[in-house]
């Protein structure tokens, strides 16, 4: 009898956190069980599911890309990787937000831009644990926030190509796939435009 009462409390929370839904004036990213807002849905959903509330990608398919296009914002969302984990997040421009188990933290732009800029703090949680990011977009400077720790402030995103090459203002967000096929986890993907 006992555990009936344990059971249906528990139930209970489970369900308030699920519907507590977005902060005010964000969206989510993440709809239900489905990969709705997201594009190539049928292609991307052979390695991405939204499983109890997380986007969960196995280490195969592409990465996946929002269907609307993004300038200004702020994007608030958790991720967790195992050992060997990498992914990111890619801007509008193409320029990686790295999430990768190394020493040297998560948080910086490591590919995809003019030159390396090194998370000015490692706040990476212990692999396995859930790590949140707050991505701040605007005017073409990026600021990324780090389970509370601001690892990278007001860095102009500029591509590395020669000749330079700035990239779109304007664009789809990417989740990356790990390129090393391990399992990437995100959850709580909120988004507000500034």
């Amino acid at each position: 009898m006992k555990s009936r009462h344990l059971i249906i409390p528990l139930v209970l929370v489970t369900a308030a956190a699920f519907a507590a839904g977005a902060p005010k004036g964000f969206t989510s990213l993440i709809a239900g069980r489905e990969l709705a807002g997201w594009q190539e849905i049928s292609a991307a959903a052979e390695h991405w599911k939204v499983e109890n509330g997380e986007l969960i990608n196995d280490g195969k398919g592409t990465d996946l890309a929002t269907a609307k296009s993004y300038r200004n914002f702020e994007l608030r969302l958790e991720w967790k990787i195992p050992p060997k984990g990498d992914s990111g997040v890619y801007l509008p421009g193409g320029q990686q937000v790295q999430i990768w188990a190394k020493d040297s933290g998560s948080g910086g732009f490591v590919f995809n831009h003019k030159y390396t800029v090194s998370p000015a703090v490692v706040a990476d949680k212990p692999l396995g644990e859930w790590n949140a990011f707050q991505i701040r977009l605007l005017d073409g400077k990026v600021t990324v926030t780090l389970n509370g720790k601001v690892v990278m402030q007001d860095v102009p995103v500029e591509k590395g190509f020669e000749p330079p090459m700035a990239g779109p203002a304007e664009g789809p967000l990417r989740l990356q796939k790990s390129p090393h096929n391990v399992m990437t986890t995100f959850r709580n993907v909120f988004i507000r435009e500034l």
